[in-house]
């Protein structure tokens, strides 16, 4: 199982190493990567939010999905409460990357592999269902905080209420709950085009990680407390909250694995899109992803 979870931190790593490489050769420029950053937030990923939903079920399946969205709650609510305390005196500029980097694991391009590998299909579904609490999360308070926090008007939360991934994530859940069937062009067009957000969203990290020098992208204090708090701390406090409550092994498993992944390959993306710190944010995805390589495994084999 390590095996297959380094294989797919490989995988991430090299993803973004296409990106710089296209930059480097001016096949993709900052317009292009505005485009491309569009394309994945309005239509790639509302996609494979919905595809994940479209499976079978079964009455413990049921049972454990609503486990997993209401723990799932509570150590998100954790860890906000957590990042608050943690980064207060960080400069403004810094605070939203912070706080999104600690909060989003990169679930979304690693997530589904590594359950898959473990649990097979249910895994799958397993990560879907994180999936709905992590995109409410990341689409509502994560886009607030890169945005500065007190900056916000009605307009911009309106915004946020309907972003298309909010929106893909209720008709994955109405599709999920009514057993609907999507016929199979549209649900193989839907899959099809859903999987591009991965391989996406890692080429419009690389790019922007292009714009810099690789040499400094292991430069700053900031960065490697951020990979730490990531990889390390965040699945331990997790671990802590969720045998306190009393969830079981196979739930405290799952969001774990899911959690102790490096930062989400949207931090850039969206901090692209908001006006975050771009260059902190590709920084923090670039080194906790190279140091998952070990962490990772770490964590599996506490678990497992």
């Amino acid at each position: 199982m390590n095996s297959n979870v380094i294989n797919q931190v490989l995988i991430l790593f090299l993803t973004m190493f296409i990106g710089i490489y296209a930059k480097k050769n001016n096949y993709i420029n900052k317009e292009i990567n505005d485009g491309l950053s569009k394309i994945l937030l309005n239509i790639t990923l509302p996609l494979l939010i919905i595809s994940s939903f479209n499976t079978n079920f079964s009455k413990d399946m049921m049972v454990n999905a609503e486990k997993i969205v209401i723990y799932g709650l509570i150590i998100h609510i954790v860890i906000i409460i957590f990042s608050k305390i943690v980064y207060f005196k960080l400069p403004q500029s810094k605070k939203g990357i912070a706080k999104f980097v600690t909060l989003f694991a990169n679930s979304g391009f690693m997530g589904y592999p590594v359950l898959k590998g473990i649990y097979g299909s249910v895994g799958v579904f397993y990560c879907s269902i994180l999936g709905v609490v992590i995109n409410l999360f990341m689409f509502s308070y994560g886009i607030m905080v890169l945005k500065e926090e007190g900056t916000g008007t009605f307009g911009e939360l309106k915004k946020i209420i309907f972003n298309p991934a909010i929106i893909a994530t209720i008709i994955g859940i109405f599709i999920f709950i009514l057993g609907i069937k999507i016929p199979n062009v549209i649900g193989s067009t839907i899959n099809s085009v859903g999987s591009m957000t991965s391989p996406l969203s890692m080429i419009i990290v690389g790019v922007m990680l292009g714009e810099t020098n690789i040499k400094t992208a292991f430069s700053g204090k900031l960065v490697y407390i951020l990979t730490f708090i990531r990889l390390l701390v965040v699945p331990i406090i997790i671990i802590f909250v969720l045998k306190i409550l009393g969830a079981p092994v196979l739930i405290i498993n799952i969001i774990v694995l899911l959690e102790a992944l490096p930062a989400a390959s949207n931090t850039a993306v969206l901090s692209f899109q908001y006006g975050g710190d771009n260059i902190l944010a590709v920084k923090t995805i670039f080194v906790s992803t190279v140091f998952s390589i070990v962490t990772i495994p770490l964590i599996t084999k506490l678990l497992l």
